[in-house]
């Protein structure tokens, strides 16, 4: 063989080599678009790709809310998804249902995963969101729990030591609290009940109520007790300090301080998650501590949320999209969470983020007994119709009862439309 023609042929080998190990590359779509989390989820991504050299991910951030999926929408019908997405876990079993997300079981096994022993690892209410009809669809990221932050200093010069543990006692301290500025606007305000993470679930489980019968199938938050009691208890607070003037002043931010940080707002119900901005961007002399949400009881109540990792339907590399989730959901969780300061749902992770903060333990102690939102196939529809219910109510354009009923009617049609699917 001439020297040409075996130099001719080693660089056609080497060709076909370079094409059969070149690096495939699979898409990766999250909403975080701030620092600390931004810069985290990089650094996950980049021990990801230097521990499995074969792939690449090309990382694009796609703003959402926790129930607006419209771009995974439009995408996954177009053909144009990702191969892994970002999700809001409690809507797993909603994109589920609607054929949005593919389930992941098979490809963990065929990645030599045993899934039942493997989601041991995780808190059980993560992993149920995370199922629909008998299929996991995703795997859990991180969680949180959520708690009354209050500003020291104005609660002292109030004359309370700590907010009550009562919500009907939560309108004396807030009056007192309560004070206007120039133009008649707040200057300072005691509390604002739908602040922050101040959602109808929130208050639904601090007045102990009930959304759904899992033995009926039928929801009933329109006529339960604790529902309609949670809503009035908020209608009556708008009344007498006012829905648009306490929205005004919540709207306000004064750089990268928040009402809360700045000294003007008393006491919010928000998450684990804010302790970070607080200590980042807080005042140096800014006092603020933790105790429970009230609730009609005084019994200290919390729920939990979070996010996880999904494979798309029609995801062009579904695989190699489950190998990535699965490092995020383990590896990356334990980055992730030293990093952000974020709860994290799998358990080995736990140890290293109160290496870093053994504050957290309050919070990571909370989700023993953490309540979550109901894992159904419309739960994201199920969060929008109750956000819409409170603010009929709060703005005055329904009752109570006309605003649950509507809110309920739309929910059960959907919900029995889907399920009649499942049959």
């Amino acid at each position: 063989m001439s020297f040409k023609r075996l130099f001719g042929s080693l660089v056609v080998l080497f060709l076909v080599c370079t094409v059969a190990f070149a690096a495939v590359e699979i898409t990766f779509w999250h909403g975080l678009a701030r620092d600390p989390d931004k810069s985290s989820i990089d650094k996950i991504i980049a021990a990801f790709e230097k521990e499995n050299p074969g792939i690449k991910v090309k990382v694009v951030i796609v703003p959402a809310a926790e129930t607006d999926s419209t771009k995974l929408l439009t995408a996954v019908a177009a053909g144009t998804g990702p191969d892994l997405v970002y999700i809001d876990r409690f809507t797993v079993p909603q994109r589920a249902a609607y054929d949005v997300l593919e389930p992941i079981d098979n490809y963990l096994k065929q990645l030599g995963v045993n899934v039942a022993d493997f989601l041991k690892q995780f808190y059980p209410f993560a992993v149920e969101e995370c199922m629909f009809n008998g299929k996991y669809y995703a795997l859990p990221f991180d969680t949180d729990v959520r708690v009354m932050l209050y500003n020291k200093k104005l609660l002292k010069a109030a004359g309370f030591e700590r907010p009550p543990t009562n919500v009907y006692d939560m309108i004396k301290i807030a009056e007192k609290l309560t004070k206007e500025g120039k133009k008649g606007k707040y200057d300072t305000v005691g509390f604002i009940p739908w602040y922050a993470q101040g959602w109808p679930y929130t208050w639904i489980f601090a007045f102990e109520g009930k959304v759904f019968d899992e033995k009926t199938g039928k929801f009933v938050f329109a006529t339960d007790p604790g529902v309609i009691e949670a809503f009035k208890w908020q209608k009556s607070w708008a009344d007498r300090f006012g829905y648009e003037a306490l929205n005004a002043f919540g709207s306000l931010q004064i750089g990268d301080l928040t009402p809360f940080t700045a000294g003007k707002l008393a006491m919010l119900v928000d998450g684990n998650w804010t302790i970070s901005g607080i200590k980042l961007f807080a005042p140096k002399d800014f006092e603020f501590s933790i105790a429970g949400i009230p609730t009609k009881s005084g019994k200290n109540v919390t729920w939990a949320g979070g996010w996880s990792v999904a494979i798309p339907k029609g995801a062009k590399r579904p695989l190699e999209a489950a190998k990535l989730a699965l490092y995020i959901a383990t590896k990356g969780q334990v980055t992730y969470s030293v990093d952000t300061l974020h709860l994290p749902t799998y358990k080995p992770a736990v140890s290293e983020l109160l290496k870093v903060d053994p504050s957290q333990k309050v919070f990571v102690d909370l989700l023993e007994d953490a309540k979550c939102r109901p894992p159904l196939p419309v739960g994201a529809l199920l969060w929008d119709k109750l956000v819409e219910a409170r603010d009929m109510v709060l703005t005055g354009k329904k009752t109570v009862e006309q605003a649950l009923k509507d809110a309920q009617d739309a929910v059960q049609r959907e919900y029995d439309k889907i399920m009649a699917k499942q049959k």
